[in-house]
C-alpha cells in the first residue's frame, strides 16, 4: 500500500529509561480489548499483576494509574511488561506511542506525535524537511472515517502541501500569515459546503485547483489576527491550568502558575501590551523561534489537516492549529523571561509537555477552541 510517511519517521527510536517526560507518566493509558484479554487469561504471579493493574470505566479497559503515573513504570523509568513478558503483552497505544497512523483507504499516513520528547527532538533537527516521503508496505491498521470521495482527497493534499510551503516560507509576518489562513479556510469551506449541498458530484469551481486562490487570501491579509490576552487567560483557565495540573506534570503547572502571576490582574489593554512585550523580548534573544513556531504550526497541518476529509471543518482546523502555536508561543516566552535562556532541550521539554496537555486532550481542546470563536466571527 502507499504510505505518505513522515521524513524522519524512520529515524525515531525510544530512549527508554533516558527518556526526560516519559510517556507512562501524565495521562490515562487505555488498554486495548485483545491485551485485556491476554492479561485476564495469564496465570502465574505475572497473571495476578496484570490484573490488579487493570480497571474498567465505561466500557473501555485502562491502567489503574496514580498521580497520573501507570503502575507498571519501574524506578529506573523503563515498563516492568516489557522487562517481564515482552512487547507483545503491552497495550497497542504502548507499543505504537508516538507513532500515529491513519488509513485514509488508497493511501495512508504516519506521523509522529510531538508529545514524545524524543519525536520534538527529530522535528527541531528537521525543521527544513518537515514533509511527507512516499513508501510502499502493507498496512495492518483498518481504514479511518467513511468518506469515499477519493477527488476530494487528493484535493485536500494538494491544499494541505500549498498551506505548508505558505506558512514556512511565506514573507508575512505570522499574525498577518494568520489573517490569511482563516480567510482561505473561511472561503474553502463555504465553497466545499454550497457546492455538495447543490450536487455532491457536481465538477467543483470548473476544475480550478481550490489552492490556487490562497496566495490571494494572504496578499489581501491587512490585519494582523491576534489573540488578546482576555481570550489567553479564559482559554489556560478553561481546564488547561487545574490543579492535577500539578501532579501530572509539575513542569507546565509552574509556568501556568508564572503566567497567572503576571497576567491574572490586568486589564485587557494592559495585559495586551504586556503580552506583546513578553514576545517581543523572547523574539529579540531567540529569532530562530519564529521558525520553530511556523515550523509546529506547519506540523500541526501535516498531521490534523485531512481530519476536513470527514467534516469539512477548515476554519475549526487551521484556528485550533493557530491557537495551539499562540499558546507554544507564549510558554516559550514565559520560560525564558524566568530563566533568560531557551536552549534545545528546554524548547523539547516545553514542546512535548504543551503537546501533551493541549494537543491530546479533547476536552480540553475543545473548551480552549470555545473561547476563541468570538475572534473568528469577524474573519
Amino acid at each position: 500500500m502507499e504510505i505518505h510517511e513522515l521524513s524522519f519517521y524512520p529515524q525515531f527510536q525510544c530512549t527508554m529509561g533516558n527518556c526526560p517526560d516519559t510517556c507512562c507518566h501524565g495521562w490515562q493509558i487505555v488498554v486495548d480489548d485483545e491485551t485485556a484479554r491476554k492479561y485476564i487469561a495469564k496465570t502465574g504471579a505475572n497473571g495476578f499483576r496484570l490484573r490488579n493493574g487493570l480497571t474498567k470505566q465505561n466500557g473501555t479497559f485502562l491502567f489503574k494509574g496514580s498521580k497520573g503515573k501507570c503502575p507498571f513504570l519501574a524506578k529506573d523509568r523503563t515498563c516492568q511488561i516489557q522487562n517481564s513478558l515482552g512487547e507483545e503483552y503491552q497495550p497497542d497505544i504502548c507499543r505504537i506511542f508516538p507513532r500515529q497512523r491513519t488509513n485514509y483507504g488508497p493511501f495512508a499516513e504516519e506521523l509522529l506525535f510531538l508529545a514524545c520528547p524524543q519525536a520534538c527532538r527529530l522535528f527541531l533537527e528537521n525543521l527544513g524537511h518537515l514533509c511527507f516521503q512516499t513508501v510502499e508496505r502493507d498496512v495492518c491498521y483498518a481504514k479511518t472515517g467513511t468518506n469515499d470521495d477519493t477527488g476530494y482527497l487528493q484535493e485536500l493534499l494538494e491544499i494541505r502541501l500549498a498551506l505548508t510551503a505558505q506558512v514556512m516560507d511565506c514573507g508575512l509576518s505570522r499574525p498577518l500569515l494568520y489573517t490569511g489562513l482563516l480567510s482561505y479556510a473561511k472561503a474553502l469551506q463555504q465553497s466545499y459546503i454550497a457546492n455538495y449541498a447543490l450536487d455532491p458530484d457536481t465538477e467543483r469551481e470548473n476544475g480550478i485547483p481550490r489552492h490556487s486562490s490562497l496566495k490571494a487570501h494572504l496578499n489581501q491579509a491587512d490585519t494582523p489576527f491576534v489573540i488578546p490576552h482576555s481570550i489567553t487567560y479564559a482559554m489556560l483557565s478553561s481546564g488547561f491550568y487545574h490543579v492535577f495540573l500539578k501532579m501530572t506534570s509539575p513542569f507546565l503547572f509552574d509556568l501556568c502558575r508564572i503566567y497567572r502571576k503576571k497576567f491574572r490582574w490586568l486589564a485587557p489593554a494592559k495585559g495586551d501590551a504586556q503580552m506583546e512585550a513578553l514576545q517581543s523580548r523572547l523574539h529579540h534573544s531567540h529569532p530562530q523561534a519564529e521558525r520553530i513556531l511556523r515550523g509546529y504550526l506547519t506540523y500541526y497541518l501535516l498531521e490534523q489537516f485531512l481530519t476536513t476529509y470527514e467534516d469539512y471543518s477548515f476554519v475549526r482546523n487551521i484556528a485550533t492549529g493557530i491557537m495551539h502555536t499562540h499558546l507554544l508561543e507564549l510558554f516559550f516566552a514565559l520560560y525564558y523571561e524566568e530563566k533568560q535562556r531557551l536552549t534545545d532541550d528546554d524548547i523539547i521539554r516545553i514542546t512535548a509537555a504543551y503537546t501533551r496537555r493541549g494537543r491530546h486532550n479533547d476536552t480540553i481542546e475543545k473548551a480552549m477552541y470555545e473561547k476563541l470563536q468570538c475572534l473568528l466571527s469577524k474573519i
